[in-house]
């Protein structure tokens, strides 16, 4: 808690004997107001993070060539679209070559099947030697065998040929480009960095014994570049670091959030919640005859757009949120209740 006293700026009619009046003359102010309440709150600790995308990828060649075309940075890519291309030149070529082998070595089965299915009958009528006909059923398991992995050549070198257009596994942006058209392109080697920056997360390290205040699915405070908002606890890393005993936490973001590399500040609770007064940040106290009165409060724990205070205010007071700008103390103000 704030030991320092601060204002919760303008209170009214109750206290307003002790307080030096404003020129009763003076036009009521136009303000909106809320009303204080009671709020489940629990310290925070603040943790820095990162925005992070939870697919960025290193995209790499599976085969070797001379690379043809490489999508720009900045390019955006549908799931399975292309990020670059080789010269498929000499595959289509070894495709070419490995389906000749493929149709020959068919022509020789049925050659030699048909030849291994006389000499059996031939050796069942006794006119040849069982050493015959074992030799043309060799033969024909041969062929067989060939057959069976030149289809197996024939598969490769498709696989490779399909394999020369290089395609994305998720949608997104290319963030780099590792390679340029006319560099030879070995088999792993990085061509584009892909990262899906409508799919976004942040990443923070916490401290274990945080974690028994938080579950998977628990709305957590962040704040990005300034910006404050509310997003969901997506997981916790069950892996605790042995030095610095912390954990991941990965908090789930919306498109437009964050960008990838943001800064971010997470906010987790460091003891269990419970029952506080609250009000927002700048509030300003009213009471009954609508007359602006200062009184100082301390303050304690914040959450969001609320902080805790302990001084002169019950649940239920309403207290200026606009307006209070050139308030004076004493003022009358016209209050309605803002949105």
């Amino acid at each position: 808690m704030t030991k320092t006293h601060v204002y919760v700026k303008w209170m009214a009619a109750a206290l307003l004997a002790a307080q030096p009046t404003f020129a009763q003359t003076t036009d009521p102010a136009q303000v909106g107001v809320v009303t204080a309440k009671i709020v489940r709150m629990a310290p925070k600790l603040a943790l820095p993070g990162t925005v992070v995308a939870r697919n960025d990828s290193h995209l790499a060649s599976e085969v070797e060539g001379r690379v043809a075309w490489v999508a720009q940075v900045g390019d955006v890519i549908k799931k399975h679209g292309i990020v670059a291309r080789l010269d498929d030149s000499m595959l289509k070529l070894q495709y070419a070559s490995d389906n000749a082998n493929v149709a020959r070595l068919e022509a020789s089965l049925r050659y030699d099947g048909a030849q291994a299915d006389r000499m059996q009958r031939l050796m069942n009528a006794a006119a040849v030697a069982t050493s015959t006909r074992d030799q043309a059923v060799s033969q024909r398991d041969v062929d067989t065998a060939q057959l069976a992995q030149a289809r197996a050549d024939l598969s490769r070198t498709k696989y490779q040929l399909d394999h020369s257009v290089i395609r994305s596994p998720f949608p997104g942006r290319v963030a780099q480009r590792l390679i340029n058209p006319g560099e030879y392109a070995a088999v792993g080697k990085d061509i584009v960095r892909l990262v899906d920056i409508d799919d976004i997360e942040i990443t923070a390290q916490a401290p274990i014994d945080s974690t028994r205040f938080l579950h998977e699915g628990t709305p957590i405070t962040v704040e990005i570049e300034s910006r404050a908002l509310i997003a969901n606890l997506r997981a916790i890393v069950p892996v605790g670091d042995q030095i610095s005993r912390t954990v991941e936490l990965r908090i789930a973001l919306n498109p437009g959030d964050g960008v990838v590399g943001d800064a971010a500040k997470v906010f987790v609770p460091s003891a269990t919640p419970r029952d506080v007064l609250a009000v927002p940040r700048d509030a300003l106290v009213l009471r009954e005859k609508n007359v602006a009165v200062r009184v100082a409060v301390e303050t304690g724990n914040e959450d969001g757009a609320l902080v805790e205070i302990h001084g002169a205010i019950a649940p239920g007071e309403r207290v200026i949120v606009k307006g209070a700008e050139r308030l004076e103390a004493g003022q009358k103000v016209h209050a309605s209740f803002a949105s």
